[in-house]
């Protein structure tokens, strides 16, 4: 297994060294492929795709749910340059770097900050982009293949202060309390327990409470960061999401409201793979038609 590991990572590096234009037609080649044999994830995205945006057409949908392939193809060279390129190259593809740097370097230093990221494709280049800015933390889950989770563990290391598992929220709540910066994703559907159903783009969504629990016992600033493609250069935003901690309803509104309106902005940009509607309120009939139900 290391034998594999060694050569994968070298081939991996390899890639990583390509010019960027090469990097970008390679993975939307790559994502040609993952469009043409992945039919479950496809059908599942063209799904997402069309119970979100219901005044989209075919053609409208087609459209976004093939450059979202695109984007999933590329997104691996993007996750090799987060791994290996260099600050100065990474800082050169950030079309408003500065602004970002100079709003980022006036937030209070003693005081925690939650950083909410959406499941795009480039994840791991999103986690990067945040540490030029300031040393950050996450929450990431194994991944039950090992050479995968061995990758991305290297990688999340090398650039987080540290990495925290979902059953260590205990940790990563003190490391907040502690002034830190510290990374979460709360727009998958991670089960009914934490959980309450929350609008998103129209439907009920399972949305994960712990944002709101983190305010309310560290009294942090929660923003959300998001990085968007733009031809060959990216552009960041970070949002203030001013959540109270006293409501977790109201807080939860707040974030599935944000992160909607950036996914309309790039609805490309996102991962719509992933059965976002699963879990149900109780007497409601599954939001997905059978054949794309898991297998158990």
């Amino acid at each position: 297994m290391k034998f594999i590991e060694y050569f994968v990572y070298l081939i991996l590096k390899l890639l990583s060294l390509l010019p960027q234009r090469l990097q970008f037609f390679l993975g939307k080649g790559l994502g040609s492929v993952f469009y043409l044999f992945f039919k479950e994830r496809r059908e599942i995205a063209r799904w997402n795709l069309k119970k979100c945006f219901p005044s989209k057409n075919d053609n409208e949908i087609n459209n976004i749910l093939k450059e979202s392939f695109f984007r999933i193809g590329e997104s691996l060279f993007e996750f090799l340059n987060a791994f290996w390129a260099s600050d100065n190259k990474i800082k050169k593809t950030i079309l408003n770097f500065e602004e970002i740097e100079e709003l980022t370097s006036k937030l209070n230093p003693q005081k925690g900050k939650l950083l909410l990221v959406m499941h795009t494709p480039n994840v791991d280049l999103v986690v990067r982009i945040t540490s030029l800015f300031m040393t950050v933390s996450g929450m990431a889950k194994q991944q039950s293949i090992k050479i995968i989770d061995n990758l991305l563990t290297a990688s999340r290391n090398k650039i987080t202060e540290r990495i925290f598992r979902p059953h260590e929220g205990s940790g990563f709540l003190d490391s907040i309390k502690n002034g830190k910066a510290c990374l979460y994703a709360p727009d998958q559907d991670y089960g009914y327990k934490n959980s309450v159903f929350v609008d998103f783009f129209g439907h009920k969504a399972l949305t994960v409470i712990f944002p709101s629990i983190l305010v309310q016992r560290t009294n942090c600033d929660v923003y959300l960061f998001t990085v968007n493609k733009k031809k060959f250069k990216y552009e960041i935003n970070l949002i203030n999401l001013d959540l109270c901690g006293k409501d977790a309803e109201k807080d939860l509104k707040k974030i599935n409201q944000a992160i909607e309106e950036c996914v309309k902005k790039n609805p490309d940009n996102y991962l719509w793979s992933h059965r976002r509607f699963k879990n149900r309120p109780e007497g409601e009939a599954s939001f997905y038609p059978d054949d794309l139900l898991r297998r158990r």
